[in-house]
């Protein structure tokens, strides 16, 4: 018995003694190699100029979403109607990125008051709860037509209010 329990100690020591060498290693490598690299050079954001034509389009391009056979509202609500739950599940996730980040964020950029900015964002953020609900109305044993529906009507309703943002942008 006490030998296995010298045997036990034993390895536990050189465990943790080959441990405590192996983190040592890899820190001083680590330090050397930033130490090394090169710094990355700073940019400064993309700065979009704010002017009737970059909000019409950045504006028109998420209405398009709103009422286009091919945008969002419309894929969704045939996606829906034909029962496509593994389309809807890709779907919402792909369209979180390429409208909600991407085609909203840009028109929030262009937006000019602070307060209606930080309402913008809070649309955002239902869009994406929105997208959320349909998708997890879609998920495999939870599939809830009606659930899908109401959160894309919620999407709709979400998408019209950030529209009507346009209206309070002012140019200078």
């Amino acid at each position: 018995v006490t030998s296995t329990c010298l045997d036990m100690v034993s390895s536990r020591r050189n465990f943790l003694d080959e441990t405590m060498m192996t983190t040592a290693a890899l820190s001083i490598t680590a330090a050397v190699t930033a130490n090394i690299a090169a710094p990355q050079a700073a940019y400064a954001k993309e700065t979009i100029e704010i002017t009737p034509q970059t909000v019409t389009a950045a504006f028109d391009a998420i209405r398009s979403e709103l009422t286009s056979p091919t945008g969002v509202v419309t894929t969704l609500s045939n996606l829906i109607d034909t029962g496509s739950f593994e389309d809807i599940l890709q779907y919402t996730k792909e369209s979180d990125a390429y409208f909600r980040k991407a085609k909203m964020g840009k028109a929030k950029k262009l937006l000019t008051d602070k307060d209606v900015k930080s309402n913008a964002t809070l649309i955002c953020n239902a869009v994406t709860f929105d997208l959320i609900g349909i998708n997890r109305a879609s998920r495999p044993g939870k599939e809830n037509r009606e659930d899908q529906l109401k959160y894309l009507d919620e999407l709709r309703k979400d998408i019209e209010k950030f529209l009507e943002l346009e209206s309070t942008i002012v140019f200078e």
